[in-house]
């Protein structure tokens, strides 16, 4: 039993590396379709059962769509691919808001300082018009969306697509904190302007002044500031 099982262990890591080996020679890319399982089976020397199941797991992380009738695609939204093993990790981990944070803490910072190398200008002028609106926002949930917004155009600047994916895949851990945090920071610091968009707006400025060490000194110091209301985030939880 024990030689059967390792054996379906090997004929299923050899289905799953063939596939790795075509991404990274570009034989394969997002949108295309997988062969046919018979055609697979035959070229890896394994059984249609273990083609089934390694596209079965491949599907269930993101990185394969299935699509009655037509077969088996490389999906066009492989950041979607991570979601998975890292929301599993967080919580199989017992993962806090802190190490939620100071994940997006290192990839922001580094996402600005990248963007603010050379900026074009319509990223400027979007990031502009995001802080404007943010500044206007007739509610806490609008504002909050746009602040995702501009967290997201930095983030797609920064011409990074390990640092964009992993934040997009992190998304939905992400926006409890940042959404959570905007609501903790505006209710208790009613009286003194909004501090949020006089972050963004600096960080804005200084991307559109390419001015690398600048924009990530900003950025720092938004996510320590955003840092300072996790106490009262997790105090409410309690």
């Amino acid at each position: 039993m024990a030689t059967k099982n390792s054996n379906t262990s090997r004929a299923f890591q050899t289905v799953i590396e063939r596939i790795q080996t075509q991404f990274q020679n570009k034989t394969l890319k997002p949108g295309d379709r997988l062969p046919p399982e018979r055609q697979m089976a035959e070229d890896l020397g394994v059984s249609r059962a273990t083609i089934r199941e390694a596209i079965r797991a491949l599907e269930m992380i993101g990185m394969v769509q299935s699509r009655q009738g037509e077969g088996n695609f490389i999906s066009d939204r492989l950041d979607l691919a991570l979601i998975q093993p890292m929301t599993m990790s967080f919580y199989l981990g017992n993962g806090s808001l802190y190490d939620i944070h100071h994940f997006r803490q290192s990839l922001e910072v580094e996402a600005t300082y990248l963007a603010a190398k050379d900026p074009t200008p319509e990223l400027c002028g979007h990031l502009s018009r995001l802080v404007d609106g943010m500044e206007t926002a007739p509610d806490v949930p609008t504002s909050a969306a746009l602040d995702d917004d501009f967290h997201h155009a930095i983030a797609k600047a920064s011409d990074n697509c390990l640092i964009r994916d992993a934040l997009t895949a992190a998304t939905s851990l992400l926006d409890t904190v940042r959404r959570r945090a905007r609501i903790a920071i505006i209710m208790r610091e009613k009286d003194e302007g909004d501090a949020l968009c006089f972050q963004h707006r600096r960080i804005a400025d200084a991307i559109a002044e390419k001015d690398p060490p600048l924009a990530r000194k900003r950025m720092l110091e938004h996510m320590l500031y955003v840092e300072d209301f996790l106490d009262d985030i997790t105090a409410d939880e309690s």
